[in-house]
């Protein structure tokens, strides 16, 4: 008992948090599925039936038969008075079953053939099925563990500074105590599901360690990305229960169709003898006499009411497969019943999810308007801002519990599905990492604590979020691909969004061998990040140098990946061409490369492209969304984070339907006043958080740090 424990205890205090947890994804775990107790037990029936099926092989064909016998013998006939013997008899010989008696023990073989087959079926489905639970507590596991960062952080806005805040505004009767008791409920309610998720989190995965036999110890789960299922996908309702129905029928059927001799039985069989015959009284100066033998016999043993023992036989096997046909059927329906529930359950829980999000987008903009409404504005605003914040934890705490009940859902549907290589993955990898879930409430961690500062005259600085997640341009993609261990690297947890970059001979190897790069861009999505292709020779903009872009568009097509991305800067192009000529060959480019790409296509450009009279009289940003271009991303590295703001939010209004992303620089080679590389790793954090919660917003893609290789150089020299 002690060590379970103390193998408690550890898993409590891990759970808490005080173990940083390694990513573990869910395939990981499908490798120990036959250590699953369930699993264990089938197969130890299957050969227990395997064994019985060779007993009975081994029953069928030549018999060998003994006996040994004593008898007397009187001849009434005999006038001499040695009439009467004494017959000992031994007897030895082997038999072979005939009609009835051969069918009876092939009969005992199909029957145990069937049982194999049946307990062969059993296997597999307890295979499907350890592999089904697997993924649903690894899908609770996930869900609990994003509801406590949640909770958590929530819980800890309360501890550290709303719950004094709320005492002071109490006291100075600026708050009504009917709201005072709504906040301190909605922060007992979050303690209530700490409690709960915890609880969830540590049987999860106390489950998953039953299923695989081993010791699971706390880990990051990663949502996997899910196949659509969709109205073209295939079907398939031949579950276990109906192919063991089926193997039932088909073994009775058979037994129907091929039995002629029921209750005929009969043998054929060889027997020798020998023994002596010993007259009694034995004659004086008599002894015994020896004799020997041997008899081929063909034995028949037929029941007086044959007719009738027949009849009735036949009449048992027709019920019998009535009784199984009809349970077929029902069992067929009933799949079918299970499926259409099934499936609409799911597809309610899409719309479910999609009216979550909306909810969710509805909170997060009510917070934004509040924390705006909040630093110019005195009164109510303050109580205001915590009925938003209190709406928006209550939301996003649902919202994660839809997501992952589609996630469940998808798992159980899938015994119905058969997916093939063409079934391309679902809207729903994971809607809203926790980073983005999160940033509100750290926004108001900051705010208020911020505020509690400013009460009590005290100058202790603002604790900030020490990390942030953002895309990043990766233009030495050889040192990713192919090299497990950057997963692992502070930079690759920050990363969100990769922009991969592929040189000519990295493109020629990959297209001829192409394994290595799919393999690259399946982990990426396994641990919900985005690989989108990057390619950024400024030369692709003259149209005599534009078929080599679309040549390689056209070789790369095979690769799932999830966006193309062209970084070909017009300023940057070794040419006489007139600027206005350069920019209008540059849409040209980007027109013949949304033509054929099937990828949704971004460009990077300079901020100076945005306004009108600055581009030559073009609209850059009308003419890519004519062509249909979904984002533009804007290299804007500068400190001056109001003027970017400005730029960026204008923009942003002014074209709504096009998604504005932001680039800044980490290179080493900028000067301080354009790269965040020669500040100290608070202010670059401090920036980045400022301009993520400024440009907040529907059309806002985010942050894009240039390059991978600087920030991992960054961070190394900034550990935090």
């Amino acid at each position: 008992m002690k060590p379970f424990i103390c193998f408690f205890l550890f898993l409590i205090i891990a759970i808490s948090g005080q173990i940083n947890a390694e990513v573990r994804l869910v395939h990981e775990f499908y490798d120990r599925i036959e250590h699953a107790a369930s699993v264990l037990k089938i197969q130890a029936d299957v050969e227990a039936k395997r064994s019985h099926l060779h007993a009975q092989q081994s029953l069928k064909g030549w018999e060998v038969f003994a006996s040994v016998s004593g008898g007397y013998q009187k001849s009434p006939f005999a006038r001499e008075p040695f009439g009467q013997f004494f017959d000992p008899m031994t007897r030895i010989g082997v038999r072979y079953p005939l009609l009835g008696s051969s069918e009876r023990q092939q009969r005992a073989i199909e029957d145990a053939a069937t049982q194999l087959k049946i307990e062969g079926i059993r296997l597999d489905w307890s295979r499907h099925l350890a592999t089904q639970f697997i993924e649903e507590n690894y899908a609770a596991y996930w869900s609990a563990q994003k509801t406590l960062l949640l909770t958590d952080a929530f819980l800890r806005l309360y501890e550290e500074g709303i719950a004094q805040l709320l005492q002071k505004r109490q006291a100075a009767g600026l708050l009504l105590k009917s709201d005072h008791f709504e906040f301190s409920s909605a922060f007992e309610h979050a303690q209530r599901i700490q409690i709960e998720f915890s609880h969830h989190k540590i049987q999860a995965l106390m489950r998953l360690g039953h299923l695989t036999d081993t010791a699971v110890l706390p880990f990051e789960a990663v949502k996997s990305p899910l196949r659509e299922i969709s109205a073209m996908t295939p079907i398939d309702l031949d579950q276990p229960d109906l192919r063991i129905l089926r193997a039932q029928i088909d073994n009775l059927s058979h037994l129907r169709d091929t039995q002629k001799w029921q209750g005929i039985e009969s043998d054929v069989a060889i027997t020798g003898f020998g023994g002596p015959a010993i007259p009694t009284p034995m004659p004086p100066g008599e002894s015994m006499q020896w004799g020997y033998g041997g008899a081929i016999s063909v034995n028949v043993r037929v029941p007086l009411e044959i007719v009738s023992y027949r009849k009735h036989e036949q009449s048992r096997l027709n019920s019998e497969l009535v009784s199984l046909r009809t349970d077929y059927t029902r069992r067929d329906q009933e799949l079918q019943h299970e499926f259409q529930l099934l499936l609409g359950s799911y597809r309610q829980m899409i719309q479910q999810l999609q009216f979550q999000q909306s909810r969710l987008n509805a909170a997060q903009e009510s917070m934004r308007e509040r924390y705006l409404r909040l630093k110019i504005m005195d009164g109510d605003v303050i109580e205001k801002y915590l009925q938003a914040l209190n709406t928006y934890y209550r939301t996003v705490i649902e919202f994660v519990g839809a997501e992952a009940e589609l996630w469940k859902l998808h798992i159980r549907l899938r015994q119905f599905i058969s997916f093939s290589d063409n079934n391309k993955l679902d809207d729903h990898p994971e809607t809203a990492p926790a980073s983005m879930l999160i940033e509100p409430i750290l926004q108001s961690n900051q705010f208020l604590l911020q505020k509690q500062t400013i009460s009590n005259t005290d100058d202790k600085p603002i604790p900030l979020s020490l990390s942030f997640q953002a895309a990043a341009y990766v233009w030495d993609s050889h040192q990713l691909i192919g090299q497990p261990v950057w997963w692992k690297k502070k930079v690759a947890t920050r990363t969100d969004r990769l922009l991969l970059s592929l040189n000519a001979q990295q493109i020629a190897k990959y297209v001829k061998s192409p394994s290595r790069l799919k393999q690259f861009l399946h982990d990426a999505r396994q641990r919900g990040k985005k690989v989108e292709l990057l390619l950024g020779d400024p030369d692709w903009i003259l149209p005599d140098q534009r078929k080599k872009l679309l040549v390689i568009i056209k070789q790369l097509r095979q690769f799932n990946f999830d966006a193309l991305h062209l970084d070909i800067e017009p300023d940057q192009l070794e040419s006489k061409m007139p600027a206005k000529d350069r920019l209008t060959e540059l849409i040209e480019t980007v027109r013949q490369a949304k033509a054929i790409s099937n990828w949704p296509i971004g460009i990077s450009i300079h901020p100076r492209y945005l306004i009108e009279e600055t581009s030559f009289g073009l609209c850059l940003p009308c003419a890519m969304e004519d062509i249909g271009i979904k984002e533009i991303a804007i290299m804007y590295y500068s400190m001056n984070i109001p003027g970017i703001v400005s730029t960026l939010q204008a923009a942003m209004q002014r074209y709504p339907a096009l998604k504005f992303s932001l680039a800044q620089s980490l290179e080493r080679e900028l000067g301080s006043e354009n790269s965040y590389m020669h500040k100290p790793y608070n202010t670059f954090v401090s920036a980045m958080q400022q301009l993520l919660n400024q440009l907040h917003g529907i059309n806002f893609g985010g942050l894009i740090i240039q390059s991978w290789q600087d920030w991992e150089a960054y961070l190394h020299e900034n550990s935090i």
